[in-house]
């Protein structure tokens, strides 16, 4: 009996810790990204009219270790407003190597009018430190669009 309750908690043990990577990795493949999540980031958003910062989106920053190669979106938080709505969103990734030698290894953003999230964006981070940007818009006075929102990070993820 209590050989067969420690086997039945070890498997269990082992369905839960599978449940917790899988997502993981799962979320990664639905962005276009492979590799392990590093780390993520909120992006503040201004309220114009109130003047209070809320969070309707996030920067997910993936390492591929196999290769050297990193991998970004902003994406936007399900269930809050303007979640699969095309509303723009930019991001902007680059190693520490872009500024003097600025090809497409070491560079590479996206920008549009997006439901779910901008990127990904891929850039080689081996031995090197990343810089991302993003800017997260909603509708401003009068229907324009309003860049208020945004983050910047600067050497992240040196490896």
């Amino acid at each position: 009996m209590f050989r067969r309750s420690l086997s039945v908690l070890a498997a269990a043990g082992i369905a839960l810790a599978a449940q917790v990577a899988l997502p993981q990795a799962a979320q990664a493949g639905a962005y276009g990204c492979a590799g392990s999540l590093v780390g993520t980031w909120k992006v503040p958003l201004k309220d114009a009219l109130s003047g209070k910062t809320y969070y309707r989106s996030d920067i997910k920053l993936y390492y591929n270790a196999s290769n050297g190669w990193n991998c970004a979106v902003l994406a936007k938080r399900p269930g809050l407003p303007r979640y699969g709505e095309r509303t723009p969103l930019w991001i902007e990734m680059y190693n520490s190597r872009w500024a003097e030698d600025n090809w497409k290894n070491n560079y590479d953003q996206e920008q549009g009018k997006f439901k779910y999230y901008a990127g990904p964006v891929k850039v080689y981070g081996k031995n090197l430190c990343l810089s991302i940007r993003v800017r997260h818009a909603d509708h401003g006075p009068g229907g324009k669009t309003s860049y208020n929102g945004g983050r910047n990070l600067t050497g992240v993820a040196c490896r």
